[in-house]
Order: structure tokens, then C-alpha cells, then sequence
């Protein structure tokens, strides 16, 4: 029988890890896989299971937390055989929202014991792995501030995000987008390989997982009255070109910011860099594909 390891983030679902547990003792992924459930137990804890999964030829390694739990297990699982699923348990649940996981727990595992395995792209971002959304600047400033809080719920992250917009300053941007050179002022650039942030916001909407192409938005500071709409577009998915949107797809990037700026990468904060260098590695993850009648 295959086997299957599934990671537990201890405080995943808002503490309902061991509720999660039971679910999956009892969900029809038991009968078709030797299922090995643990709860990671330090910073890092995931990645060290991950990577033994590989080595025994698990066939998939399930990821039960938000977007950085899903790096982490992910970045461990790319260019091999070992599948990846989500249970998806975080505050924005971005990947697994454009996979089309249920956010019900026990509709997902009814969807992973379902699922097909396919393959899709990957990215690797000033050397660091990336498999959904990550941006420079702004959003990286807000990501670096929501993470220095530790209180989580797309609540906090709009409290941070509506107190400094208004204070962040433009930034001066020279690009390379595959062959194409630009040069730009922005307030943040977004390097999309999947089409949301999570919550629903969904900053690239063409971004497609294996089309071998990572979609990049420079993205304007607009005028307040211009906010409103704008909002309702992320949201409802629609967001289109404009004085203070500009989309492109490539399969290589390049940015030099004027000054250093954060950077996150799926929502994770990382130092103020001055570049960036993007490469996508297509169709690199084999992932647990839920089927679209499912998703409810």
C-alpha cells in the first residue's frame, strides 16, 4: 500500500489541530494509503519530515496550515516523485484557494482520496522557493509588519496595510522582463505564480500553475476615490490593466528598486533587498489536483 504523511502545523486551524487528526483517522484516505499523521514541533520541524518522506518514497505529504507551512513542505518536495496536498488550516490560504481546496476539512480529505496527481510550476525567487504569490515592496513592508505583530486574520493584515499605505513611498523600479527592459514607478511588484494572496484577493487573475509562465504586476499607488472600485475588483476577481496596473507574463525577471525594499515570498517576510532575480521551473511539483465537483 502507498504511503502518506501528513503534517500537522500545531496550531493550524485556529488550535483545532487534533480535531484535524481525528478527521483524518477516520476520512477514505485510511484504506487506500498506510496514512502517518504528525504534528510538527519546532520552526523548521516540517521541512526535516518532509525530506524523510522523499527519501522513503511516500507517495504524498498532505501540508495541514497556511501558505508558509505549504513553502515549507513544498520547497522539500519539488523535483521529485512525492505528491503535495493541502488541508488548507492558515489565515489566507492562497494556493489552496486556487487549487479549489474546500476550506471544510472534511470535504478536502474527501478530495485528496479523489484527487488526481498533476504536475505544476514552481518559482525560485533570489534563491528562495516560491509556489504562489510573493511581492516587493509595499506588500512586502505590510507582510514584514504582520508578521512582527504575530496577530493573524486578514483583519490585522488590513489594519496594517489601510495605516501605511498612505505613508509608503513610491519606489523607482528598473525591470527586465524576459528581454524587455522598463522602467517604472511603483508601489509594490507582485511576482504571481498562482492568482491570489489569499482571503480571496486575487492580484493576478490570468496567473495559471502550468503554463510555464509567471505572471508579474507592478502595481501604482492609486487616489483614494479611485480605492473603492479597485477593491471590489481584487476581490471579485476582475482586476484589468490600467493607469495603475500593468500585468506581463515571462518565464524570467529581473528588478533593481532605488532604494532597499521587503520582500515576502507567499506571505512570508524577508529582508529589505535592493534586486530581485525570478525563474520559473516549469511543471516541477506533482500536487493532489481536487476534482471540480468537490469544491464545496
Amino acid at each position: 500500500m502507498k504511503r502518506l504523511r501528513v503534517l500537522i502545523n500545531p496550531i493550524a486551524g485556529h488550535g483545532l489541530a487534533p480535531t484535524i487528526a481525528k478527521l483524518i483517522d477516520s476520512s477514505p484516505l485510511i484504506g487506500q494509503y498506510e496514512v502517518d499523521t504528525q504534528t510538527t514541533e519546532y520552526a523548521g520541524h516540517a521541512a526535516v519530515l518532509a525530506e524523510e518522506a522523499v527519501r522513503l518514497n511516500y507517495a504524498g505529504v498532505i501540508a495541514v496550515g497556511g501558505d508558509g507551512t505549504v513553502n515549507e513542505i513544498a520547497a522539500r518536495l519539488v523535483n521529485t516523485s512525492t505528491a503535495l496536498g493541502i488541508i488548507p488550516s492558515g489565515s489566507g490560504n492562497g494556493l489552496a484557494r486556487h487549487l479549489g481546496y474546500s476550506l471544510k476539512f472534511q470535504t478536502c480529505l474527501r478530495q485528496i482520496a479523489t484527487a488526481e496527481i498533476k504536475k505544476i510550476d514552481t518559482l525560485l525567487i533570489n534563491n528562495h522557493f516560491g509556489l504562489n504569490v510573493s511581492g516587493l515592496g509595499f506588500d512586502g513592508f505590510v507582510a514584514w509588519r504582520f508578521n512582527q505583530e504575530g496577530k493573524r486574520g486578514l483583519s490585522n493584515y488590513t489594519r496594517i496595510a489601510l495605516s501605511e499605505y498612505f505613508k509608503y513611498p513610491s519606489i523607482r523600479f528598473q525591470l527586465r522582463i524576459d528581454d524587455k527592459t522598463i522602467s517604472t514607478d511603483g508601489h509594490m511588484l507582485v511576482i504571481a505564480n498562482a492568482s491570489q494572496f489569499g482571503n480571496a484577493a486575487i492580484i493576478a487573475p490570468l496567473a495559471e500553475l502550468n503554463d510555464g509562465f509567471m505572471d508579474i504586476v507592478t502595481v501604482k499607488k492609486p487616489p483614494l476615490l479611485q480605492m473603492p472600485e479597485l477593491f471590489y475588483r481584487l476581490f471579485k476577481g476582475s482586476l484589468k490593466e490600467s493607469n495603475y496596473l500593468k500585468s506581463y507574463k515571462c518565464k524570467s525577471f529581473h528588478a533593481v528598486a532605488d532604494r532597499p525594499v521587503h520582500l515576502h515570498v507567499d506571505g512570508e517576510a524577508n529582508p529589505p533587498i535592493s534586486s530581485i532575480d525570478v525563474k520559473i521551473n516549469p511543471l516541477s511539483l506533482h500536487v493532489f489536483m481536487p476534482q471540480n465537483d468537490l469544491k464545496i
